[in-house]
């Protein structure tokens, strides 16, 4: 339906005109009047309804004449439309018919250079195959030139390689000679060379064994003294050791006797309660930090805090003797 619209505008336009024209004839010119109703009821008057009047309805009145200007006026219109359209049409033929015709005179165009191009080809065919045959025939006559002269230059080289064969056996030959001469020669200085060698062979090896013997007595000799020494230097570090342990020994006991001096007994302390003191100090002695570890069942909370408040009170503890008794954290066990 929409299609056909579009193909046929003005068509459908006047088919429109003339159903609306239809629809106004059709409207009549009406009015509609009231209904009175009448009731009666006994012993009293006549009751009547107040009815409100409607309104007429409007008629439209349609001028003939400017009807007949529309129709006229649409009429000239789809003329028009159809003109131009058969216009359009016998445009777009004669297109058609120009276009048919320059592809009629390309197709024939194309044919002719297609045409002279196979004419082209077959020419330069020809031309290639004339070519190749002299190109064939130059490279015969070259061939046989080149096998010619390859037979010369052969029966040069074998002239020029017996000649040199000959010379080379001569100087073989003599060469040889000058060999055995020479070999003869270096022969006899071997020998002379070896006897000498030999001689020095000796004298080196008696020098090598008097050297091997001074090199074991050194040898023996320093490591009896290096065993000496080690031995010496053991025992000097074992009794560095001890003096060491007994100076640690001495360092802790003074400082647990500090810690001592320094102890508060709590009431209710058992007397076997024990804990290991923890203590982080400086060098100076001065107390950083001090815990309690490794109590037994007797040792209380009470018994660990006045362990520690002790130490605190201790410090600063007892100087190390020697640097190698310092340490910074001391661990021994406490029974006030």
């Amino acid at each position: 339906m929409i299609s056909y619209i579009k193909r046929h505008p003005y068509a459908v336009g006047l088919a429109f005109v003339f159903h609306i024209i239809i629809a106004l004839f059709l409207i009549g010119n009406f009015w509609s009047k009231p209904t009175i109703i009448t009731v009666q009821d006994s012993g009293s008057a006549l009751i009547q309804p107040e009815v409100t009047p409607q309104m007429p309805l409007t008629t439209m009145t349609v001028d003939q004449s400017l009807i007949e200007e529309q129709l006229t006026r649409i009429r000239e219109q789809e003329s028009q439309r159809q003109a131009e359209q058969q216009r359009q049409l016998t445009e777009a033929r004669e297109r058609e018919q120009r276009i048919a015709q320059l592809q009629r005179q390309q197709e024939e165009e194309a044919r002719r250079a297609e045409q002279a191009r196979r004419q082209a080809e077959q020419e330069r065919q020809r031309i290639d195959a004339e070519r190749q045959r002299a190109e064939a025939e130059q490279r015969r006559a070259e061939e046989a030139r080149r096998v010619a002269a390859q037979a010369e230059q052969q029966r040069a080289q074998a002239e020029r390689d017996r000649a040199r064969a000959e010379q080379q056996a001569r100087d073989a030959a003599e060469q040889a000679q000058r060999q055995r001469q020479a070999e003869e020669r270096r022969l006899a200085e071997l020998a002379e060379l070896q006897k000498q060698a030999e001689a020095e062979r000796a004298r080196e090896e008696a020098r090598q064994r008097e050297v091997a013997e001074q090199t074991r007595q050194q040898e023996a000799e320093r490591a009896r003294l290096a065993a000496l020494a080690e031995e010496e230097a053991r025992e000097r570090e074992a009794a560095r050791q001890r003096e060491v342990r007994n100076l640690r020994q001495s360092y802790v006991s003074s400082i647990t006797a500090k810690v001592r001096e320094n102890w508060r007994t709590p009431a209710d302390i058992s007397a076997e309660a024990q804990c290991e003191l923890v203590i982080v100090q400086d060098r100076d002695g001065t107390v950083v930090s001090v815990r309690t570890e490794s109590c037994n069942p007797q040792a209380s909370e009470q018994f660990k805090q006045a362990a520690e408040r002790a130490v605190l009170r201790a410090s600063p503890l007892p100087q190390a003797p020697v640097a190698e008794v310092y340490e910074r954290t001391i661990r021994f066990v406490f029974r006030p």
